[in-house]
């Protein structure tokens, strides 16, 4: 009997050739969309970036599982959006990761210049406001002395801080001395502030030689979310050190 009579007598159901051509979603297609939906989460942190990595992994292989498959899987509209949402995610967080460190380092490279200058010039009450927290930090102006009268509190904290050996260093130099940067031997961020290590070199020449140590700062950046704006502060200096590049 043909179908069309097995449908006229009622011996088949028009809903039978529905279930013969239903096809079921790829797993790994679903699986796909779902990585990629979460791909925004590789912003919050590098170890997140393993988020869209997955996501593109797992909708490739879906793409191949449902071509593989056909006849009996669907799925490459859900592979395909979460290949996208992967890709796309996956190059954002990464370019941003890295153009921040970058922006931070070139921000602190300042900073310590800065610090340096102040020396070189002989203002080590400014240098010295530098390891001061920012918020409670004293304006650098020529009225910086009267907070340093003999016997004061401050007057004993800033004698201690012209006794280290790298401050008496770059005050003797002054001019002399030639201050470039060396290398970043460590950024990281925690609670919102940035901290950053670097290294600088400085030389000196006298009677045609050059000498050259070597001059770790350990700096740490504040945000405040209501200006906008960022501080810095030096909170660790290490003279005469070996940079990490050259084995120290």
């Amino acid at each position: 009997m043909s179908e069309a009579e097995n449908e006229q007598f009622g011996f088949s159901d028009p809903r039978d050739a529905e279930v013969t051509e239903y096809r079921a979603v790829s797993g790994l297609a679903l699986a796909g969309l779902i990585a990629g939906i979460l791909a925004p989460l590789a912003m919050v942190h590098p170890l997140l970036w393993i988020v869209p990595a997955a996501g593109i992994v797992l909708s490739v292989a879906a793409f191949r599982r449902v071509s593989r498959d056909a006849l009996a899987l669907i799925g490459r509209k859900a592979a395909f959006a979460g290949l996208v949402l992967s890709v796309l995610f996956g190059a954002i967080a990464p370019a941003n990761w890295f153009t921040y460190r970058h922006l931070i380092d070139r921000e602190a490279e300042q900073f310590a210049l800065q610090w340096f200058d102040f020396l070189r010039q002989g203002e080590m009450l400014k240098s010295y406001q530098l390891q001061e927290s920012p918020f409670s930090r004293l304006p650098l102006d020529d009225r910086l002395w009267e907070h340093y009268l003999p016997g004061n509190q401050e007057r004993v904290s800033l004698q201690g801080y012209v006794e280290r050996a790298e401050v008496r260093s770059l005050l003797a130099l002054g001019e002399k001395a030639l201050v470039r940067f060396y290398d970043t031997e460590g950024q990281s961020r925690a609670d919102g502030t940035d901290q950053v290590e670097q290294v600088y070199a400085v030389t000196t020449g006298e009677a045609g030689r050059k000498t050259s140590y070597f001059v770790r700062l350990g700096m740490r950046r504040y945000s405040d979310p209501g200006t906008g704006r960022a501080y810095w502060q030096i909170v660790d200096v290490e003279g005469g050190i070996r940079p990490r590049a050259l084995g120290g």
